[in-house]
């Protein structure tokens, strides 16, 4: 009765601990990884184009996993073996503490081996990390572009890149699995090395008296139930600094830790609960109503890891509820303007300012994120709906997403899908038209500070994929939305950077831009009549449209 009476209260609470530190270990995983992209969400962009995506994949779902094995070591080990073993070591000492002392000897030494060898175990680790976030990348990039290697018959070459980078990451990977195997059964002879001296001192003890055959042989069971666990303590210790290794790549990722004001009651003893995912949301500050102006002064801007300028101290100004346009050659700053404006990268010199619609005689520098609407060349749709893609989590009155399809000249096209604003689009919008899927990014611009309206829509070259009818549809029901003619509280500051031209003379003010700089600034009409830059553009566009449609009535 006493032996089951203590296997269960031995085993009992064992068996729970396991089970509340197994349920901790996946929490800690997964907050790890929400951290991790929430941490990347709210990096600087020009610091998140340093870093492959594939790279970053690899962190945020690899080394979350290593980490993973690390902290389970860390936590399990330290109540089954450390505490159990320390248990083991204090009754042997009772026993007989200078047997202890000599029987013990080795374990010092594991640890010191355990030790010695973090270096070479952070290092493999580290590097079969980095294979894995190579391999992890290319990967990504080459199923993002399977069609062109389809296309090009690439798939050959593509496939033997996949499998180079595949023989390192195997190599790399064995190589820090023979370190680890390789050190274990070291740690195994040296615990068990222990016996030796057990058997023989123990014996001379009982043959001389001093020791009861009884005493002896509890003695040899003890140390035999400490060695069978004890050597699990220097490999706890190589795990903990495998997973050391992986968390000094995870660690710039990690966004800092969430308060737990807001977290539901008792959450943390909720195995599936992630922090920050069932709180309820803050309400923020409205930005207010009201059109956003724009300010840019002597602005220099260059995209990340180029010499030139592309911006060089370019002065602007943008009016609240003004339609502005901007054109000029390829290359000449028409979407490094609008990244400027938007803070997607950091000015190298000047200033950006933004008018906050909220208070209307206060103005602040940088980009207020939550009154802009962005359109840019390439509208990144996600796999879902083209309401999802549209609101994308945001919350909007009745028939504020049929308003924003409206306005983008979608409604017609969405009346063909079989199932309308739920229509499953596929990934980056695969199941749509290019014209489409350009259309989808504008009503996400327009409705991009749902329930509100933007303040400010800044559109970059958003009509390449559409006709110049369905150009002029879509600017005519932009100013007829937001234009002069609605009142102040409705009106939408526009800021138009396109290469084509067919909706400029509805502009407000047009801008033109060569090298990075303004050539030419007025009205469309202004302009035409310099007869500069702006002029030879617009006829010569002019002029292939005409031709363009000649060829088509003559066909």
């Amino acid at each position: 009765m006493l032996l089951i009476g203590g296997a269960l209260l031995t085993e009992g609470p064992r068996v729970l601990k396991r089970w509340w530190l197994m349920t901790a270990n996946a929490r800690i995983r997964a907050n790890l990884r929400a951290d991790a992209l929430r941490g990347t969400m709210s990096r600087p962009l020009a610091d998140l184009h340093r870093t492959s995506i594939g790279d970053q994949m690899a962190r945020i779902v690899g080394d979350v996993e290593v980490l993973g094995v690390g902290v389970r070591e860390f936590t399990i080990e330290t109540w089954d073996t450390v505490l159990f073993s320390i248990s083991f070591i204090v009754a042997l000492f009772v026993i007989d503490a200078e047997l202890s002392l000599m029987a013990l000897a080795p374990v010092p030494v594991a640890m010191l081996i355990a030790h010695a060898a973090g270096r070479s175990v952070s290092a493999r680790t580290a590097r079969a990390r980095e294979a894995n976030g190579d391999l992890t990348s290319t990967i990504q990039e080459l199923l993002a572009g399977f069609r062109v290697l389809r296309f090009f018959g690439r798939g050959a070459a593509a496939t033997a890149q996949v499998e180079a980078l595949s023989n390192v990451f195997a190599e790399r990977n064995l190589s820090a699995t023979r370190l680890s195997l390789g050190l274990r059964p070291l740690y195994s002879t040296l615990m068990m090395s222990g016996v030796l001296f057990v058997v023989w001192q123990g014996g001379d003890r009982v043959v001389a008296g001093s020791m009861s055959l009884g005493a002896f042989v509890g003695y040899l069971a003890l140390f035999i139930r400490f060695v069978e666990r004890g050597f699990r303590v220097p490999q706890m210790v190589n795990s903990i600094q495998s997973g050391g290794a992986a968390f000094a790549r995870l660690e710039p990722l990690l966004a800092p830790a969430l308060l737990v004001t807001g977290e539901p009651r008792l959450a943390s003893f909720k195995p599936g609960h992630v922090a920050g995912i069932t709180r309820e949301p803050a309400l923020g500050k409205r930005h207010g109503v009201g059109p956003v102006g724009v300010s840019l002064r002597r602005v220099t801007f260059s995209y990340p890891g180029t010499q030139k300028p592309a911006l060089t101290d370019l002065s602007l100004d943008i009016p609240a509820g003004g339609f502005v346009a901007v054109t000029g050659p390829v290359g000449s700053g028409k979407s490094a303007l609008a990244r400027a404006l938007l803070g997607v990268y950091p000015v190298e010199s000047g200033e950006v300012r933004l008018a906050d619609p909220s208070d209307g005689a206060r103005e602040e520098p940088g980009p207020i994120a939550r009154v802009i609407g962005y359109l840019p060349q390439d509208a990144h749709l996600f796999s879902g709906t083209v309401h999802e893609n549209v609101l994308m989590g945001a919350t909007a009155p009745p028939g504020f997403i049929e308003g924003a399809v409206r306005l983008a000249a979608l409604d017609d096209d969405l009346a063909g899908f079989p199932g309308g604003l739920a229509t499953e689009i596929g990934e980056q919008g695969v199941r749509i038209s290019g014209g489409q899927r350009q259309r989808t990014g504008l009503a996400r611009a327009i409705a991009a500070s749902a329930p509100d309206r933007p303040g400010l829509l800044v559109l970059d070259d958003p009509f390449s994929a559409v006709d110049v009818e369905t150009e002029a549809r879509i600017v005519a029901a932009l100013r007829d939305a937001f234009g002069p003619g609605r009142p102040w509280e409705e009106r939408i500051t526009i800021l138009l950077c396109s290469q084509r031209m067919a909706a400029f003379p509805q502009a407000d003010q047009v801008v033109v831009l060569s090298g990075g700089r303004i050539e030419e600034e007025g009205t469309h009409a202004e302009l035409l009549l310099r007869g500069g830059l702006y002029a030879r553009i617009y006829r010569a566009q002019t002029m292939a449209e005409i031709r363009t449609v000649a060829a088509e009535g003559g066909a």
